[in-house]
């Protein structure tokens, strides 16, 4: 084998490796997606849209992409609790407070500039908004480093909209961040 394929099945063992502490940490903190109302932010081809339907009665998988909606209508094709929704680029199309939870996987720092407030909007009181995202710092893969948002930039956005932390946790080149939105 010449070091391109080595390299190659490398990158593929950290990225499978990964991808179980994902879904590891999705189980291990069902309680706070175990609800009626979720939507999937930014779900691309719907790959945690299949571990998040166990958790929430109907989920919304979005995106804003053409082509992810085309891959998720072959991914998710035959799951009853889950609604595809193209959404336009600034807005989520769904009624305020109207949402048990919002998840946003390796997404986050792709939405437009603001998104924070449209998160609150569709949010009920006491809602919760789960980040898993990038950490900021190099990795041998991943978006740019200048479009990630370390912990603490998000903390500071959802402190802004009235949300507080609830839990916070490490996973690999990964955070697992996740709010309340406060009641008053």
């Amino acid at each position: 084998m010449d070091g391109k394929i080595n390299a190659h099945m490398h990158h593929v063992l950290k990225v499978t490796k990964v991808e179980k502490q994902f879904v590891d940490a999705i189980k291990e903190n069902k309680e706070y997606l175990n609800t009626l109302e979720g939507i999937d932010l930014g779900a691309g081809g719907g790959r945690f849209s299949k571990i998040l339907c166990k958790y929430v009665k109907n989920l919304h998988s979005v995106d804003v992409s053409d082509e992810a909606i085309a891959a998720m209508k072959k991914n998710l094709k035959g799951i009853k609790n889950i609604a595809i929704v193209k959404a336009p680029k600034n807005s989520l199309p769904f009624k305020d407070r109207s949402i048990d939870v919002v998840f946003a996987a390796n997404s986050f720092h792709d939405v437009p500039m603001g998104y924070e407030k449209e998160i609150k909007r569709v949010l009920k009181p006491g809602g919760r908004f789960i980040d898993l995202d990038w950490k900021k710092e190099e990795t041998e893969f991943g978006p740019p480093l200048r479009i990630r948002f370390s912990e603490e930039d998000v903390e500071e956005k959802m402190k802004i909209q009235n949300f507080r932390l609830v839990k916070k946790q490490d996973i690999d080149t990964h955070y697992l961040l996740i709010f309340s939105k406060k009641k008053a």
